[in-house]
């Protein structure tokens, strides 16, 4: 807003075109920063709001995590999943534009840039209190972000307010807890840990060394917390489809000035770009910056959901809350 100021002061009083060029360009850069931030239409402050006026019940799903289901910096995993259910139990699809579609009302809790403590220390009551019958967590790509770079880890802990820079010994102590304190609130939630996506789209990059590591992490938390939890093995999926280019792709050390080109684009020319032909554009597959995910990636996720949901006998609770 600053700058949009600054920009409409200086027409008059210093050059008219390069004011115009200041304010036009602070304007769009505002308009997509309040789009990025923005949060989701199926928060749980918005379903907090649509099932006080709902006398029907249906399962309930919460999406816990970082921007990856957030969604507004990538493909938003949360608004398929209801359709998908229906195709795979072949059940009529839901009505078009619904936030909250039968048979599963879906809630995003997801915020961008946020680390396991930050979902430990704030988020977990947001979550819980939509009463969820199951959760998917995906958490961990800023842990690790934190680890992979020294500057990334103390923007990471700064805006995060976090107690310390992440290592992979709090991130598995971090998740043990997040698990732990949904065990002791909600024991009847079933969840789906996922593991994380690449860092970039090349495999032998030593961000996906870490990633790697971190995952490992999250199937030995998985594992060791019973049979309400399951390891969707999201890594692996993105694993085998890289396997196939020949190219890696740019590196995950250029997100950042490629989120932001590619933020401009999506949420001010979407009608000419979507995650995927921007992904395509720097020889990407799944990724669209090197960290976050276009459709493509997105319906690999969503797809793994709705096994997991299915597996877990979602069709049964669908029927006893109907």
């Amino acid at each position: 807003m600053v700058l949009i100021a600054v920009g409409l002061i200086a027409m008059p009083t210093y050059n008219w075109l390069v004011g115009l060029l200041v304010a036009m360009s602070s304007g769009i850069a505002f308009i997509t920063l309040e789009r990025v931030s923005a949060p989701p239409a199926n928060s749980p402050r918005e379903f907090a709001i649509f099932h006080r006026r709902q006398p029907r019940r249906r399962p309930v799903l919460a999406c816990l995590g970082d921007s990856l289901t957030h969604g507004n910096c990538s493909a938003s995993i949360t608004p398929e999943i209801p359709s998908k259910l229906c195709i795979k139990l072949g059940m009529e699809l839901p009505k078009y534009g619904s936030t909250f579609a039968d048979p599963v009302w879906v809630v995003n809790c997801g915020q961008n840039g946020i680390t396991s403590e930050t979902i430990l220390k704030e988020r977990m009551n947001a979550a819980l209190g939509v009463y969820p019958d199951y959760m998917m967590i995906m958490i961990g790509t800023n842990d690790v972000r934190a680890m992979y770079k020294k500057s990334w880890g103390k923007d990471i802990s700064r805006i995060n307010t976090l107690s310390q820079v992440p290592t992979m010994a709090l991130l598995e102590r971090n998740l043990t807890e997040i698990l732990h304190f949904i065990d002791q609130s909600s024991p009847n939630v079933k969840i789906a840990l996922c593991t994380l996506p690449p860092m970039g789209e090349d495999l032998k990059a030593k961000s996906n060394d870490l990633i790697r590591e971190a995952n490992q992490i999250i199937e030995r938390v998985g594992a060791n917390y019973g049979e309400t939890c399951t390891v969707i093995p999201v890594f692996s999926c993105f694993e085998a489809i890289l396997e196939k280019k020949r190219k890696g792709g740019l590196p995950v050390d250029a997100f950042f000035p490629l989120s932001i080109i590619m933020n401009l684009l999506f949420h001010n020319l979407g009608i000419f770009f979507s995650w995927d032909r921007l992904s395509t554009m720097v020889g990407n597959k799944i990724l669209t910056d090197g960290l976050h995910l276009n459709e493509t990636g997105a319906y690999e996720v969503v797809d793994q959901i709705v096994d997991w949901l299915v597996k877990s006998n979602v069709a049964k609770a669908i029927a006893v809350k109907s």
